[in-house]
C-alpha cells in the first residue's frame, strides 16, 4: 500500500504545486490589462498585442488550474442531498458518478485536446484573431496537459474515495 500512498501524494504535491505557481499568471494577467488600458485611454494607442496575451494568459490560468480545484474538491457540489445521506453512501455515489461521468468526460477531452494540440504544432497555428498573429501552438499544448493533470488528479481522488469506503483511508 506504501506504493499507492506515494502516488497519491505525488499527484496531490504535484496539483498543489501547480495551483499555487500558476497563480501568478493572474499579475501578468492583470499587467497586461492595464498597460492596454493606460496606453488606450491615456495615449489614444491601443496595443496589438494584448487581446491575444489576455486570452492565452487567462485560458492558461483556467485550464492549468481545475487539478488544484479537484484536489481541494473545490468543485460545485449539492451540499444540501450529500449532508442528508449517509457517508458510505455519497461516497459511493462519488465513485459512479467518477466511473460513468468524470472519467468518460477528462479522457473524451484529453484526446481531442492532443489531436488539437498535435495538429496546432504540425501546422505551426497562428492566431487569427489579433493582428501581430503570434504562435498558438505552446497555448493549444496546454489544453492536453491541463487535462492530463485533472485526470491524474481524479484517479487519486478515486482511489481515496474507494479506500475509505472500504475502511482503509488510514492507508493514504
Amino acid at each position: 500500500m506504501t506504493t499507492l500512498k506515494k502516488l497519491v501524494q505525488g499527484i496531490g504535491c504535484m496539483s498543489e504545486w501547480i495551483g499555487k505557481t500558476i497563480c501568478f499568471l493572474n499579475l501578468a494577467l492583470v499587467l497586461t490589462i492595464t498597460i492596454d488600458v493606460f496606453l488606450r485611454y491615456v495615449f489614444n494607442a491601443p496595443t496589438k498585442w494584448s487581446y491575444d496575451i489576455t486570452y492565452m494568459l487567462g485560458g492558461t490560468l483556467i485550464l492549468m488550474s481545475i487539478s488544484y480545484v479537484t484536489l481541494h474538491r473545490g468543485h460545485v457540489s449539492i451540499d444540501i442531498v450529500r449532508r442528508r445521506i449517509p457517508t458510505r453512501m455519497g461516497l459511493s455515489i462519488d465513485l459512479l458518478l467518477h466511473v460513468l461521468l468524470f472519467f468518460p468526460l477528462i479522457l473524451v477531452l484529453l484526446y481531442t485536446g492532443t489531436d488539437h494540440a498535435l495538429t496546432s504544432i504540425a501546422q505551426r497555428e497562428v492566431s487569427d484573431i489579433g493582428f501581430w498573429r503570434p504562435p498558438l501552438y505552446p497555448f493549444r499544448t496546454m489544453i492536453p496537459l491541463a487535462f492530463l493533470l485533472v485526470f491524474l488528479q481524479g484517479v487519486a481522488n478515486f482511489v481515496q474515495d474507494a479506500l475509505a469506503l472500504a475502511g482503509r483511508s488510514e492507508d493514504l
